[in-house]
């Protein structure tokens, strides 16, 4: 599919390239108030055989030998958000998996996988055995899973009985575009505006989940502090 097609396509979905969403421009994202204790019980309760799980609690175990063993007074929660928790995020994923979360995705393939960067979540989804194709504009070396390049407009090849995975799309209209562009089911992992929102994706992504679709399920996903991230499955019911 050659980009003009790609860009016909959008225009007769709907897709105007440059049109700017009004409808959130008022809204103030709540504030969001951390606490450290939920954040390490809720992790500590995760199930290990998740890798990103598990090396959360090796290194929550480590910072509190760290914490016993200092002579002076180390604060967890500003060691964990100034260090470790970039250091997690660099090797694994913005978005922590649970195993309830990877099994409700294998329960939607087959899966194509959009900004997938380094496809930690493809990694445990192949992990369970389910069915995913994963993508991004510029894939990382070394990744945890074969990531292909390619943008939103691969998705003119698969039709309905994919689901599109969109986990923390970056800024800008791919997220956008690509619900324009895919006739089935779409599971997103982020925030949404007033939970916090850092603009994944941009507005226009959340214009078209509210005008096109309907939430089937949310699912809550552990968080790193500042974050508030849930699973949502959303049903095309425009077309």
């Amino acid at each position: 599919m050659d980009d003009r097609s790609a860009r016909d396509e959008l225009s007769k979905r709907g897709g105007a390239r440059d049109a700017i969403s009004e409808r959130y421009e008022a809204l103030a994202p709540d504030s969001i108030t951390v606490s450290w204790t939920d954040f390490v019980e809720t992790v500590r309760s995760e199930d290990p055989t998740i890798e990103y799980i598990a090396a959360i609690q090796r290194a929550l175990d480590q910072l509190d030998q760290r914490v016993r063993e200092a002579d002076l007074y180390i604060s967890k929660s500003a060691e964990w958000e100034t260090r470790i928790q970039q250091e997690l995020i660099a090797e694994y994923a913005f978005a922590i998996p649970t195993r309830k979360a990877i099994s409700y995705l294998v329960d939607h393939e087959p899966l194509v996988e959009l900004g997938a960067w380094n496809g930690y979540w493809a990694y445990e989804v192949d992990r369970s055995d389910g069915d995913i194709t994963a993508y991004d504009i510029d894939p990382v070396r070394d990744s945890w899973y074969p990531v292909e390049r390619a943008d939103q407009d691969v998705l003119l090849t698969y039709g309905q009985s994919e689901t599109l995975f969109l986990c923390w799309p970056p800024a800008g209209g791919m997220a956008y575009e690509s619900l324009l562009l895919h006739d089935g089911d779409v599971i997103y992992v982020g925030e949404f505006p007033g939970d916090g929102f850092k603009a994944f994706g941009d507005m226009r992504f959340f214009d078209v989940l509210e005008a096109r679709y309907e939430q089937v399920t949310r699912l809550s996903l552990p968080s790193h502090p500042g974050a508030k991230d849930e699973l949502y499955h959303f049903r095309l019911t425009v077309t």
